[in-house]
Formats: structure tokens, C-alpha cells, sequence
């Protein structure tokens, strides 16, 4: 007997659905998110990035010591940024900072990370943890060139200002998980920043779901003349429909449902051609990581002495930012983060049966596991799961199916310990030319991102 077909036995229809196409869910009444999104501030954003472009310029190896001029001088104000976040949402934001010495292109230099860490409920910091996270180092033409003007509005003053109008949305909130807010030096010369938070994370053991990078998110017109005021590309690396890819996915349901005047376009490669990006540092550590970045972008704008030339101007300034688009692209984060966050954690150990079967079994270790000695009776879940499919072809997920979170329990044997485990049969879907995922759904609806079998 399949085993959905067996559990219902025992338990009210009303807890499942027919296999469907994934809609986009209602938002239930109570949901926090749509109240935080609707913070975020054109304005403020616009000025974040003014008040970074008038560092003059923020290169790695610039002036540390002024208080008006230089990366120093852009990352205690970054910190005082934070620090009032802080303040004026509950103190429960820790401001802190890395600082460590490393060799920038054969020159000896101390680099600072700036974030805010905001615990989860579960006050655990090595638990797990969501990273929203942009550079706000800037360079000129050269890029070892630490005196030229380097405004940086949009790369990455935009990003820096995102993360900040992030962190501004949803410190108020408490979430199951941790949130970093995290701003970072050294990407324009080697990812710098990135890399030392990734590989302390890694030998600290912090279970890091999670983590999104902006770089370049301010501007809607490209050099191909092409004006873009809704879509955001997301860029995902992938070993073998793996972690990052799914992560990128989850981004996209969540601003189709919260977002909906953004388009998040899905870009299955790494970053773009011949390019990099702070996200991967992270993925290259096995943690889930994504790139958001403008539509179209201006490479006229980028890496570019400010000059004009030929009767073409050259430089990113500020005047080439849109305080609007920005604050979709912070409603985009927030809504994602967000939301998983707020769900339960993606389930683990998931597996699957389905050879020479019309239909498709999964299993998995439950999110949240029933405490030892309560009964299946005792349980009262306040979540649920929702497996996933689509063709092997298909971009996004085509089909759906709840799964409420009714633990079995399987009995030690040939030296295995006692497990707990939730399992679901799709029918009629085939496993040969689909592939499957599950994902853990709280009572208010919020999804964390999808977890595939070992053999997807």
C-alpha cells in the first residue's frame, strides 16, 4: 500500500492536497512580512549611496585614518549605521566586526568586515543562519589604484545600502534563524572579505542555509540602451542540482509572492561570463549562496576613471542610481530571507524509491523531530511539508503536494540507531524523467528552501 494512502487511514483528508502546479500561496492573515516590506525607503536608500560616494573613494587600499575620506573612514560609518539599526529596533542587533591582515596584490593590508548579527529564537550562533551581504570597497580604472576618485555608487554602494535597508526591515523581527547582515572589503581585488567570513563560518561549524549577495542593484538603464525598472537577475552555481540552485529558486517564490511588482530572473550559472562575486566564496564552502544584480548592466559605469571622453561620460556616480529599484531589490531580500527564516529548517537526509515504479516515494529526517517519549498522538505539529517536482528539463517546480508532519518512527537495527522519519508517495509521477524535492512549511505558510534527494 503506498504509504500517503496508509497514513490517511489514520488521519482527516483535509490534511492533503492532490498532486497539483504550485500556485502562488495566499498570504495568511497574521504573516509579518508584508508589513516589513513596506519600510523600505527609496530615499533613505539614495542617501546611503550619496554618503558612500562621498568617501571619494573606498579601494581596499585607501586612506584609513581620515574621517572623511577612504575605506576607514566608509566602514566606521558603516558600523554607526548599524549601531543605530540597533537602537532604534530593540537592541537585540549585535554590531561586530573581523578584522585580519592579508596580502592584496603584493601589499600587506588590514581589512575589516562589518555586520550585524541578529539571533534566532533559539539564541544559538552557530545554529542556522541567513547572510544578506554586499562590498563596500569601490577602484578606479586600475585596480590597484588606491588615490583615484572611486565613487562606487553602484558597484557596490548599491548593495552596501540594500543590505543596510534590509537590516533596517527585519531587526525588529525575531526569527527562528540568524540573521548576518554583512558588508564586506576586498572584493573588487580577489573576494577578500567574503573569503574570511566563509572560512570562519566553515571552521566555526555555523550552519549557514543561506546566503544572498548584492553587487551592482541600483541602475535600470544598460549600456545597450535597454531601461529595466522590475527584473533582478539572480545568478546560482550548481553541483549537480545542488544547494545554491535551490537557494535561488526560493528567492524567486518568495517575491513572486511578496513582491509581485519584481521579476526575479533566474540565471543558472555561476556569475556572469568571466566574472565573480562575493556569493561565491560561499558556495565553494558547500554553503548555499546567490548573486542578485541589476537587469542590464552599464560597463561604461564599472571600474571606470570618472572622465569624459570622446563626448562620453564615464564613471559610477550617483546620479546613475534609482532609489527606487533599490528598494525592490531590498523588499526582494527581506521578503526571502525572511521567509525562510521564519519556516522551519530544510529537512535532511531525504531520500528516495522509485525505480522500475510509476510512482515516487520520498523520505526524510523531520525539521523538527518529536521530543523523546512523546507518542505520534501527543504531537501536535505546527508545520507541515510540501514535496516538489518538475521534468528534468524544467527551470522551476511544476507540481506539488502536501505532506503533513506526521513522524514514524523506524527502530534500530544492523547497528543503526533509531530514526524518525516522514515519508510521502507521489502517484502517477515517475521519478525517471522528473526530479523531486521536499520542503518544510510553517502554520502561517512560509517554505524553506527545497532539499533533494542524494540521487535527485
Amino acid at each position: 500500500m503506498p504509504i500517503i494512502a496508509a497514513v490517511a487511514l489514520a488521519l482527516p483528508a483535509s490534511l492533503f492536497t492532490s498532486p497539483q502546479a504550485p500556485d502562488v500561496p495566499t498570504i495568511a492573515e497574521g504573516d509579518p512580512i508584508p508589513a516589513w516590506l513596506t519600510h523600505a525607503s527609496p530615499a533613505r536608500l539614495t542617501d546611503a549611496v550619496e554618503r558612500l560616494v562621498g568617501f571619494g573613494t573606498r579601494h581596499t587600499l585607501s586612506e584609513t585614518e581620515s574621517d572623511t575620506h577612504g575605506i576607514g573612514a566608509a566602514r566606521r560609518w558603516l558600523r554607526l549605521e548599524l549601531e543605530t539599526i540597533a537602537a532604534e529596533t530593540g537592541g537585540r542587533l549585535e554590531v561586530k566586526e573581523q578584522r585580519f591582515h592579508t596580502t592584496v596584490r603584493g601589499k600587506n593590508a588590514e581589512l575589516v568586515n562589518v555586520y550585524g548579527f541578529l539571533p534566532g529564537r533559539v539564541n544559538d550562533p552557530l545554529g542556522r543562519t541567513y547572510v544578506i551581504s554586499g562590498h563596500y570597497d569601490s577602484r578606479a580604472s586600475k585596480s590597484l589604484d588606491a588615490l583615484s576618485p572611486a565613487p562606487g555608487a553602484n558597484d557596490d554602494a548599491s548593495g552596501t545600502a540594500v543590505v543596510l535597508e534590509v537590516a533596517r526591515l527585519l531587526s525588529a523581527g525575531e526569527f527562528e534563524a540568524n540573521l548576518v547582515f554583512l558588508l564586506v572589503p576586498g572584493e573588487e581585488q580577489g573576494l577578500f572579505g567574503s573569503k574570511h567570513f566563509a572560512n570562519e563560518a566553515e571552521e566555526l561549524g555555523i550552519d549557514v542555509e543561506g546566503m544572498i549577495t548584492n553587487d551592482i542593484v541600483g541602475g535600470t538603464e544598460g549600456g545597450n540602451g535597454v531601461r529595466d525598472e522590475i527584473t533582478i537577475r539572480c545568478y546560482s552555481a550548481s553541483d549537480d542540482e545542488g544547494k545554491s540552485r535551490a537557494l535561488a529558486r526560493a528567492i524567486a517564490s518568495s517575491a513572486e509572492r511578496y513582491v509581485p511588482d519584481a521579476k526575479v530572473k533566474l540565471v543558472f550559472r555561476s556569475d556572469r561570463f568571466g566574472r565573480g562575486g562575493d556569493h561565491q566564496s560561499f558556495h565553494k564552502k558547500g554553503f548555499p549562496a546567490a548573486r542578485l544584480t541589476e537587469a542590464n548592466e552599464h560597463y561604461g559605469r564599472q571600474h571606470q576613471d570618472v572622465r569624459v571622453e570622446d563626448g562620453i561620460a564615464y564613471g559610477d556616480l550617483a546620479e546613475h542610481v534609482s532609489g527606487d529599484y533599490m528598494a525592490k531589490v531590498a523588499r526582494v531580500n527581506a521578503a526571502a530571507v525572511a521567509e525562510m527564516a521564519l519556516a522551519p529548517p530544510p529537512p535532511t537526509r531525504v531520500s528516495m524509491r522509485a525505480a522500475v515504479s510509476y510512482d515516487t516515494q520520498l523520505g526524510w529526517a523531520p525539521s523538527i523531530p518529536r521530543p523523546p517519549g512523546q507518542s505520534r498522538d501527543e504531537s501536535k505539529p505546527t508545520h507541515s511539508y510540501e514535496i516538489v517536482w518538475r521534468d528534468t528539463t524544467a527551470p522551476l517546480w511544476t507540481g506539488s503536494q502536501a505532506v503533513p508532519a506526521v513522524i514514524r518512527v523506524q527502530p534500530a537495527r544492523d547497528r543503526r540507531p533509531e530514526r524518525q522519519v516522514v515519508q510521502g508517495t507521489i502517484e502517477g509521477v515517475t521519478a525517471d524523467t522528473h526530479f523531486f524535492g521536499v520542503r518544510a512549511v510553517s502554520a502561517l505558510g512560509h517554505r524553506s528552501r527545497v532539499s533533494l534527494p542524494s540521487r535527485p
